[in-house]
């Protein structure tokens, strides 16, 4: 069944409007939609609901409810904070990552990262960016969408991880904890954010940061793994150890 986002839609009434124009434009041009036919839309909150196109035109859709749902937040939030790196790779980390059910996502600029983007360009980006993550979610149910964050310098990064965070930087350098043992210690911890580098890892000044504002060093095995890699590994075992 097809799925759309309605973010500022009213759950609680008994017919929701459809007006993005994107979405407007995939259900009635490409989908080919018509009355009569059942849809599900969510707002990215954890409201959902199941209902009946009623009437559809250029200026909007109305969608009868049938039926309605919550979800329910579980486990300790998961950030993924990773370095930008070349080509399409991240839109791919972001799409993957939103699946495996990632909360809050940040596009991060490091001292080694290679790709630059500033200016319009950042704006750019940052729209598409949010764009995956919605797709992503609708494709695979999710009714919860993660935030997506604005291109984010290193520094700020660190600064800004909340209290009560499980703070921990994947790294190449120095003693490093296994990754399932530091895990072992969200059961107290409303949130956990992962430092994920670029090729070539931090910097060893960027390490020596992050562990004077309370992150710890992990280990994700023995061989070193590619950015995409990396930042996939972690929010899967981070979703799996809190189920």
């Amino acid at each position: 069944m097809h799925r759309f986002y309605c973010p500022n839609a009213d759950f609680s009434l008994p017919k929701i409007m459809i007006n993005d124009s994107t979405e407007i434009h995939h259900l009635k041009s490409v989908l080919r939609m018509k009355k009569g036919v059942k849809v599900e839309i969510f707002n990215g909150r954890g409201d959902e609901i199941l209902g009946v196109i009623e009437s559809l035109n250029d200026k909007g859709v109305d969608v009868t409810v049938v039926s309605r749902q919550k979800s329910q937040v579980r486990g300790p939030k998961i950030i993924l904070a990773c370095a930008i790196p070349k080509k399409a790779k991240f839109e791919f980390i972001i799409e993957k990552a939103t699946e495996l059910g990632v909360d809050e996502i940040i596009p991060m600029q490091t001292a080694r990262t290679e790709v630059v983007i500033s200016g319009d360009r950042k704006e750019r980006k940052n729209a598409r960016y949010q764009a995956v993550a919605v797709n992503a979610a609708k494709q695979s149910g999710r009714s919860v969408m993660p935030r997506v964050s604005d291109i984010t310098l290193f520094k700020d990064v660190i600064a800004n991880a909340s209290e009560n965070t499980l703070k921990l930087i994947p790294c190449l350098i120095g003693e490093r904890k296994n990754l399932r043992d530091a895990l072992s210690a969200t059961q107290n911890m409303k949130s956990i954010i992962f430092l994920i580098g670029p090729e070539g890892d931090f910097t060893s000044q960027e390490v020596e940061l992050a562990l004077k504002n309370g992150f710890l060093p992990v280990s994700l095995g023995e061989t070193t793994l590619k950015v995409d890699t990396a930042a996939l590994v972690v929010v899967a075992f981070a979703k799996l150890m809190s189920q």
